[in-house]
């Protein structure tokens, strides 16, 4: 499916971080994880605590590896983020700039709750050379129309041009399907904090 309207998939620039976290919250405010692990029942607090989390993860992933947007007429509609080689898991410093943004707006122990599943995901880390895609996202009114599809066309084509070995985790079922178009396979399935996941790879020259 061609987007309507996709002006341009391109490497974000540092002063549209803030924008690619609005992005993000809106799209994944209703994951299951999310839900889980933020424990806000109102979906409009847990947007705007998600934007202050991303904040600092995208701050810390725009050093540690490449941040994709997709724009429809010039604005910011989709974000796909993919960290390199050996920079999967941010270092101690990156990791105390975000606690404090999870405290914004959600119960007490959603912090432990939220480092609890990073430390889960972070321990099926494939031990091989792999970049990590993730964060993924398109704006809600948009989901659905392709520009999904068209940033993971984007980050398949980087794949194969540097010939790499490329991860990620889905708390969704049905994005199974969909990456699976692209060349993912399920390596494997973990529940956390409850929530069903499974991790995905895509070798190299699919």
């Amino acid at each position: 499916m061609n987007p309507l309207n996709l002006s341009a998939i391109r490497p974000l620039c540092r002063c549209e971080i803030n924008q690619a976290a609005t992005v993000l919250s809106h799209g994944m405010c209703r994951n299951p994880a999310n839900v889980r692990a933020f424990g806000a029942a109102d979906p409009g607090r847990r947007r705007r605590a998600l934007e202050q989390f991303f904040l600092p993860v995208l701050r810390g992933l725009y050093d540690r590896g490449v941040i994709l947007g997709a724009f429809c007429e010039n604005t910011l509609v989709g974000v796909c983020g993919m960290a390199r080689p050996g920079c999967c898991q941010p270092p101690m410093r990156e990791k105390l700039l975000v606690f404090p943004a999870v405290a914004f707006r959600t119960p007490l122990d959603a912090p432990l709750r939220i480092f609890r599943w990073s430390r889960a995901w972070a321990r099926h880390d494939p031990s091989e050379a792999h970049w990590h895609l993730g964060p993924v996202a398109v704006a809600p009114h948009l989901q659905g129309k392709g520009f999904g599809g068209a940033m993971l066309a984007e980050f398949c084509a980087r794949m194969d041009a540097c010939r790499m070995l490329s991860y990620l985790e889905t708390d969704k079922p049905e994005n199974i399907a969909f990456y699976q178009k692209f060349g993912f396979a399920v390596i494997g399935q973990a529940q956390v904090l409850g929530v069903p996941n499974w991790f995905m790879s895509r070798q190299v020259g699919f």
